[in-house]
C-alpha cells in the first residue's frame, strides 16, 4: 500500500519508508504524482499540458517515478498504470489523504451539528496544513483553494443566500 499525503508537503509512505522531495525522483515526477493523486486518471496530453512539458517528458518522468515508488517491480506491476494514453494510480494499492478528507466531509453532511462536529474536526485536523504547501504551480493553488472552500462550506451550518 502507498499512503500519499497531499496536505502539507507531498509524502508517500510505503514498505516502512517515507518518500518526499527528491526521494520521488525530482520536482517533475513529484508534481506528476501529485496530479495523479489529486485528480485521478488523466491522459498523457492533459498531464503534459498541465505541467508545461512534452508527452515524452511525462513518459520519462513516469518511468522515474515508478522506479522510486516501486524499485523492485516490473512496469506492469507498478502502482502507476498506463493504458491507451491514459495514466492512473492503481486504486487498490493507493490511499490518498484527500480521499479521507472528502469521506469525513461526506460523513458530516446532513447530520445535526452535534453529530457533525467530530468528522468536521477530524477533517480540519487533517487539513491543518495547506494542500501541497511546497508547490507553487497554478493548478496546486487552485486545488488549495478548492479544499479550503470545501472545509469552510462544510463547517458553515447556515448557507448564505
Amino acid at each position: 500500500m502507498h499512503d500519499i499525503q497531499l496536505f502539507g508537503r507531498l509524502e508517500v509512505r510505503t514498505r516502512g519508508l517515507r518518500l518526499s522531495g527528491d526521494d520521488l525522483g525530482g520536482a517533475r515526477p513529484r508534481r506528476l504524482l501529485a496530479l495523479l493523486a489529486l485528480r485521478g486518471e488523466r491522459s498523457l496530453v492533459e498531464l503534459a499540458d498541465t505541467l508545461g512539458v512534452s508527452t515524452t517528458t511525462v513518459k520519462d518522468d513516469l518511468a522515474v517515478l515508478r522506479d522510486h515508488l516501486d524499485p523492485d517491480a516490473r512496469r506492469h506491476d507498478s502502482v502507476i498504470t498506463t493504458h491507451r494514453g491514459r495514466v492512473r494510480l492503481v486504486a487498490e494499492r493507493v490511499h490518498v489523504d484527500t480521499d479521507t478528507f472528502d469521506g469525513l466531509l461526506a460523513a458530516a453532511a446532513g447530520r445535526p451539528p452535534a453529530r457533525a462536529a467530530r468528522p468536521l474536526a477530524a477533517a480540519a485536523v487533517l487539513a491543518s496544513r495547506p494542500l501541497l504547501e511546497d508547490e507553487d504551480a497554478p493548478w496546486a493553488a487552485e486545488a488549495r483553494a478548492e479544499y479550503r472552500a470545501k472545509l469552510i462550506m462544510a463547517s458553515d451550518p447556515q448557507p448564505v443566500w
